[in-house]
């Protein structure tokens, strides 16, 4: 999650992310979840878009798994084991394999001689957290039976979640997912004087599970000159490296967010707006002339497409896929440059749509109405020989006599219109005869122009 929020942050601040970002990744429900969405997707919707489109990974809490008993949504095991074997770095493949090794050898015998002293049921930081949150519980709790009750918090705006003490199940899905009981159980479970909060812990943190996480024995083994000798018919021979200039960096690079070099040395400069940090092809500050001229000289950018790995067969890994977000649909009253407005219908001198009817059975919905205008079929402009005056008077005669079936027939539409328009059943509905003919077609020229 703190990844997700240091690349957002690039393209995206504000107030409301920082209200509702890190809220809707904590959360345990999908109902608050979601209500966080809806309040960021409101201010900006494009914001979202860009999540969905590039964070398809589980951030949140309220759709993680219940079966893993998880309840952080952010890690560092990156860091934790690039600082634990940073002066073991420039070994060998081999050198620093079996330097790993040995590192996990003594690491495994502290926790087993740690996991052999405990007593107790569960972990002992675990029975401490519980009994700080037990503490200062402004609850009150309505039973059911001994095993089902409400709880509710006090104050104006009170939640009310279920209890179920047999299943280890609170409506609030904290207990569920992280596999320690919340607030909601914890002020049932202490109003019970017989039930103790170690028996509601899922097993994952019981001292019996940690000793067995580390009761193997890893082995130890002699200076690699004593190794077996392999013998594949080939010798593999180190790459040939050259040497360069200065101290090698053992320490990894780190970013800008976390204090790292702020320098532009060694980043990439835009050709266009000559900043950093991007490429032309991406480029929202310069001109869209020289973007196009680039585009132009270049070529479109070639993208680097991930070759996905299929799974044989022959061996035993089978590769699962990752389970993926699901986004909420939001829906914003803000309107971007991606939607498209709807064009209005023509209508007429009297307010009636030119393509919509009033319904005839007296409902209050609209009917369509289908126009058919018959045009007069397009003729051959090109003069005839002598024939020319005599093949104009009868281009002339025979464009009237079409006209002519023309208004009929579209007269013939507007008097059937007419009597479908008002309806006997609304008595508020104006008697006036509507025409769905517009006015503005008779000014449309009926001389025909010649090409």
């Amino acid at each position: 999650m703190w990844h997700l929020v240091q690349d957002f942050k690039k393209r995206y601040t504000g107030k409301v992310f920082d209200n509702h970002l890190w809220l809707a990744a904590y959360l345990w429900h999908p109902y608050w979840f979601e209500k966080h969405w809806q309040a960021m997707a409101a201010v900006k919707p494009e914001a979202m878009r860009y999540l969905q489109q590039n964070h398809n990974k589980l951030w949140t809490r309220s759709q993680f798994s219940t079966l893993c008993k998880v309840d952080y949504v952010t890690k560092n095991l990156a860091e934790v084991f690039d600082s634990w074997i940073e002066a073991d770095k420039g070994q060998h493949l081999d050198d620093l394999m079996d330097t790993f090794r040995q590192k996990l050898m003594v690491k495994w015998n502290i926790r087993r001689k740690i996991a052999n002293k405990m007593k107790g049921k569960i972990l002992k930081h675990i029975r401490k957290n519980l009994q700080e949150h037990s503490r200062n519980l402004d609850m009150e709790v309505y039973s059911s039976s001994d095993r089902i009750a409400e709880v509710c918090v006090r104050g104006i705006n009170g939640c009310r979640n279920a209890v179920n003490l047999d299943d280890k199940i609170c409506s609030c899905r904290q207990w569920q997912l992280s596999g320690k009981p919340c607030s909601h159980a914890i002020a049932f479970i202490t109003s019970l004087r017989t039930e103790k909060l170690e028996d509601y812990v899922d097993m994952y943190f019981s001292v019996e599970k940690f000793r067995a996480a580390y009761q193997g024995v890893i082995p130890a083994l002699p200076d690699k000159s004593v190794w077996p000798k392999s013998s594949h018919g080939f010798f593999m021979y180190p790459p040939l490296l050259k040497s360069t200039s200065g101290r090698r960096k053992q320490s990894r690079f780190k970013g800008s967010k976390e204090g790292g070099q702020t320098s532009t040395k060694g980043r990439h400069r835009c050709p266009i707006c000559k900043q950093y940090g991007h490429h032309w092809n991406n480029c929202k500050n310069g001109d869209p002339e020289d973007i196009a001229a680039m585009l132009a000289g270049r070529g479109p950018p070639k993208k680097n497409e991930k070759k996905a790995v299929q799974a044989s067969t022959e061996t035993s890994v089978v590769l699962a896929s990752a389970p993926k977000m699901i986004y909420p649909q939001f829906s914003c009253n803000n309107t971007t440059s991606s939607t498209k407005k709807r064009k209005r219908t023509p209508t007429s001198s009297s307010g009636t749509s030119s393509s919509v009817r009033l319904s005839g059975s007296g409902s209050n919905q609209l009917e369509d109405v289908t126009n058919s205008i018959v045009f007069p079929p397009a003729k051959s402009d090109q003069p005839s020989g002598n024939g020319n005056k005599k093949g104009k008077k009868r281009q002339k005669e025979e464009d009237d006599s079409v006209e002519k079936k023309t208004i009929g027939k579209k007269n013939a539409v507007d008097n059937e219109t007419t009597r479908e328009v008002h309806s006997p059943a609304m008595g508020t509905r104006s008697k006036v005869p509507t025409f769905l003919s517009s006015p503005a077609m008779g000014t449309r020229s009926k001389r025909r122009l010649s090409i």
